[in-house]
């Protein structure tokens, strides 16, 4: 029995000093490394382009609030909450038919909605509710509050506009 444990043992050494000799050709591993860059510079462009259509529509939302324009500055807040439009939309369901979850852990946990790149559900549903009593205020204090609870939900997602 003895001797057996050794031959077995033996093998196992040289086996293992094998595998440890074998490795991956380094033009291979220089390419799956490039591809690895490649897969997250693709990341890091989705999230600037999501954060540009942000920062366009917030940027849109607070010309026509300024402007007096109550129905468009509610239409550019709501297209902020659902981080663009149906086009985009598009784009993220392509996206996440493809297998490709920007915040696959933050879906996971109920922090974002299937797809979303920036935009929380709780920013989302505080900008739509923003956009809502925007569409359904009154008088200019109701328009001040509906603006002021848009700007707060929405500030910490946009760099500038």
């Amino acid at each position: 029995m003895k001797r057996s444990t050794m031959v077995v043992g033996a093998l196992l050494v040289a086996s293992a000093g094998f595998a440890l000799g074998a490795e991956t050709r380094k033009s291979l591993v220089a390419t799956y490394d490039t591809i690895a860059d490649s897969i997250l510079a693709a990341k890091k462009s989705e999230r600037n382009v999501v954060t540009a259509i942000l920062e366009t529509h917030r940027g849109g939302a607070r010309r026509a609030f300024n402007d007096g324009n109550w129905e468009e500055a509610a239409a550019q807040m709501a297209l902020f909450a659902n981080e663009g439009d149906n086009a985009v939309g598009g784009i993220r369901t392509r996206l996440l038919e493809g297998g490709h979850h920007h915040n696959a852990e933050g879906e996971a946990k109920g922090i974002y909605d299937d797809g979303y790149v920036v935009v929380t559900k709780a920013c989302k549903r505080a900008c739509l509710a923003a956009s809502h009593a925007l569409q359904t205020a009154s008088d200019d204090a109701g328009r001040k509050a509906a603006w002021t609870a848009f700007e707060k939900a929405s500030g910490e997602f946009v760099k500038g506009e």
